[in-house]
């Protein structure tokens, strides 16, 4: 375990992490501005702003070159700006530009849809505000008044910065944000005065300016958090966790305290005739015999073990880097590539636990094991999305996957996972499996009637509704950063939910399993898993009730990009939550059993 976590350390800290250290500037030095895609809410479609052949540099290569954002076709190229430290700007021509009818036609579609231009400088995303006077990231392309189209041609850099010289001789500074005011200007001086917009049929000069403002604070990101900084809106999540934590944990607390401990006092002071008499008609104890028969379709549950523990391990990890301040939302490609390499290193987690479990229910078709905890998901997932790739490229976006990010993905693939899952499982065949408390018969006692809050629907609507509606603030807040370009920084009251889902799952599953087995039903594996997993369902289902009030998507590729997500991400906390609330049942039934003597 050791050796795996230092070789994630290792191969994460092997990628720069932009925008995190604060890089210091001589005056006059030289700053980096960057040209990202266009995005927009209404499409989620981003596009390559150079499509629109607006002073384009000679080289517009990607400078992206992290795994993330090849595979999630985030685009960073070079551009025509030219900002020196301290230096003021004022109306410096970028170039001339004329659009032909056909570049018309399209600026005019993008600014139908609201997009916006988004820029990294010295690796900061740039701000400015909207109609409604509220701080957006990126810059409106332009402005519909009427049936007249205009384009903002015009940019003013507002560049907060902090001097941390102590001395006035070679003062070097850092960047805290960038903010920008934009306008339509046109090359005809009397209708700049007159204050119109300057129609996109017309010439124009694409000009900026730049000011820079000092600063007492060195404080740096701190006006992109305030964008969504609220310290209720924070916290509110998280104390709704909290009440439903406490809730379950006491809940809990009662049943172990005083129902399961009576049960095994009496159990134990009973007369051996007595307790194999009457008494022993019904309750837990009864079915000794058959409480760990393997269940059906032990290869799929293995798998399914294998794989929620894997997802576990790589989602604690990753919100537990974010959270103390390695990551940012900004960075989208290099938080997927936090994923993906997390998620690449502990393939040999998921192979060691498929096989493990599989070996002790006493599978014999080791290979499918093996395979299906190796192919499974990435099967899936390349499906899934491949399938939105297509409906991308069919739309021109730059989101698309090239095959170059396919053959790395297929590679890190086949590469790495592929070698660590097969040495995992191999591991996981040749460890001795755990001793049961009792054995099971060769015939399975009959299942009394059972009551109907225990029927596998009722059970799992409950459940797992108790289950998501711990962390249903939170997915809000998730599903508004992801789906509305706005940022999500509260990793730590994220990271705390995240723990206080997974003991939230394992409670729910145990007290299903603890009223299962009061009942007499020793089929209690496949239940102990599902309850919690309906929880991804109830994501789903908000996924898609958040798509009717909140989302204006009307293109089909969009529409489809958007569910084939939310399918992919509610499978993911499915698994998560149902493989802890199995481990956890597993483990208090083994407890409460090697607790009483058994014949």
């Amino acid at each position: 375990m050791s050796i795996l976590l230092l070789s994630m350390i290792c191969a994460i800290y092997t990628f720069d992490l932009p925008g995190i250290r604060q890089r210091t500037y001589s005056e006059g030095q030289y700053i980096p501005v960057l040209i990202n895609e266009m995005t927009s809410e209404s499409t989620q479609l981003p596009y390559d702003y150079y499509d629109l052949d607006i002073c384009k540099p000679q080289s517009t290569e990607n400078q992206n070159q992290n795994i993330g954002s090849m595979i999630l076709g985030t685009l960073s190229q070079q551009s025509k700006y030219y900002i020196f430290m301290n230096y003021e700007i004022t109306d410096e021509i970028l170039c001339t530009k004329h659009f032909t009818q056909t570049e018309q036609n399209n600026l005019k579609w993008f600014i139908d849809h609201d997009y916006r231009v988004n820029m990294l400088i010295d690796e900061l995303p740039i701000l400015s505000s909207n109609s409604m006077n509220n701080t957006i990231i990126g810059v409106p392309l332009g402005i519909r008044n009427v049936n007249q189209y205009s384009f903002y041609n015009h940019y003013n850099f507002n560049i907060e910065i902090y001097n941390t010289s102590k001395s006035e001789i070679n003062q070097t500074f850092i960047i805290n944000s960038i903010t920008v005011e934009f306008e339509s200007k046109c090359m005809d001086s009397s209708e700049i005065d007159s204050g119109i917009n300057c129609p996109i049929n017309s010439n124009m000069n694409v000009t900026y300016s730049v000011r820079f403002l000092m600063t007492n604070s060195s404080n740096r990101w701190s006006a992109y958090l305030n964008i969504v900084s609220n310290t209720d809106q924070e916290w509110m999540p998280l104390s709704v966790t909290l009440y439903v934590f406490f809730g379950l944990t006491c809940l809990i607390a009662l049943f172990i305290r005083f129902t399961i401990k009576r049960d095994v006092l009496t159990f134990e002071m009973l007369p051996q005739e007595e307790s194999d008499g009457q008494f022993d008609q019904k309750g837990w104890k009864q079915i000794s015999r058959d409480v760990f028969r393997p269940p059906a379709g032990i290869l799929f549950l293995s798998v399914l073990i294998g794989t929620g523990i894997q997802f576990t391990i790589m989602t604690i990890y990753v919100f537990l880097v974010s959270s103390i301040g390695f990551l940012y939302s900004a960075h989208t490609g290099y938080q997927a590539t936090l994923v993906i390499v997390v998620y690449v290193f502990t393939g040999g987690l998921n192979g060691y636990y498929s096989s493990k479990f599989y070996k002790y229910f006493k599978g014999e078709y080791w290979l499918l094991c093996t395979l299906g905890s190796n192919l499974a998901f990435p099967i899936m997932a390349l499906f899934i999305f491949g399938i939105e790739n297509i409906a991308l490229m069919f739309e021109e976006a730059s989101s698309g996957l090239d095959f170059k990010s396919a053959i790395t993905f297929i590679a890190l693939q086949l590469g790495i996972q592929t070698p660590l899952n097969l040495i995992g499982s191999l591991i996981g065949f040749k460890t001795e499996s755990p001793k049961n408390p009792c054995r099971y018969g060769q015939i399975a006692q009959e299942i009394p009637q059972q009551p109907f809050y225990l029927d596998y629907f009722y059970s799992c609507l409950i459940g797992g509704f108790v289950c998501f509606i711990s962390i249903g603030l939170e997915i809000s807040q998730i599903m508004q950063s992801i789906w509305k370009n706005s940022y999500y920084e509260f990793f730590v009251s994220l990271l705390f939910t995240a723990i206080l889902l997974i003991i939230i799952s394992a409670e729910v599953s145990i007290l299903t399993v603890y009223f299962l087995l009061q009942h007499q039903n020793h089929r209690w594996w496949w239940k102990a898993f599902f309850v919690p997993f309906t929880s991804g369902v109830y994501l789903f289902i908000y996924s898609i009730q958040y798509y009717l009030d909140s989302l204006q998507f009307t293109r089909f590729s969009t529409i489809l990009y958007y569910f084939g997500t939310m399918y992919m991400v509610s499978l993911c906390l499915g698994l998560i939550c149902g493989t802890v609330g199995f481990l956890a049942s597993h483990l208090f039934v083994k407890k409460i059993y090697s607790m009483v003597k058994l014949d």
